[in-house]
């Protein structure tokens, strides 16, 4: 897979702290920089993740219903399957699209792939699903972004 460097790790980190929750006092002291920078390092990093969420929503002929730039998650609609998308941003996966279908990944020759890349979305989001290690991958993630859908 070749990774999209759209943000500095840096960037990424600015990011995670903020849609936890952090003031930006406290991501400024947690990461050894000021309160400005902290700032405007997060405008530029959510600037850049709304961007690159577009462009992949366009490039895809998506319709978009939702975008958190904060969390690097699109939800989108596709006319020609007449389904949801979700478009998602991360450090360790760069940027996935995933079309939501029903289907037996047990015989796919991505499953494994799939599986881990929505283990890594996961851990890098702190969602918890009970039971994940055990599921197929369509069943993973459409428990995983129905928990991102809800999130504020």
């Amino acid at each position: 897979m070749a990774t999209l460097y759209i943000l500095t790790s840096k960037q990424f980190e600015l990011l995670k702290l903020w849609s936890k929750g952090l003031s930006l006092s406290e991501i400024a002291s947690k990461l050894n920089i000021s309160r400005q920078a902290a700032h405007k390092g997060i405008q530029i990093a959510e600037a850049k993740v709304y961007k690159a969420l577009m462009s992949a929503a366009k490039a895809s002929k998506i319709e978009v219903r939702k975008i958190d730039a904060k969390k690097g998650f699109l939800v989108g609609w596709s006319p020609w399957l007449k389904n949801e998308v979700y478009i998602t941003l991360s450090l360790r996966n760069g940027l996935q699209i995933w079309f939501k279908h029903e289907a037996d990944c047990s015989n796919c020759t991505l499953r494994d792939d799939c599986k881990r890349v929505l283990l890594n979305e996961m851990e890098d989001r702190d969602v918890n699903i009970e039971g994940a290690e055990g599921m197929e991958p369509s069943r993973l993630a459409e428990r995983l972004f129905s928990k991102l859908k809800e999130e504020p």
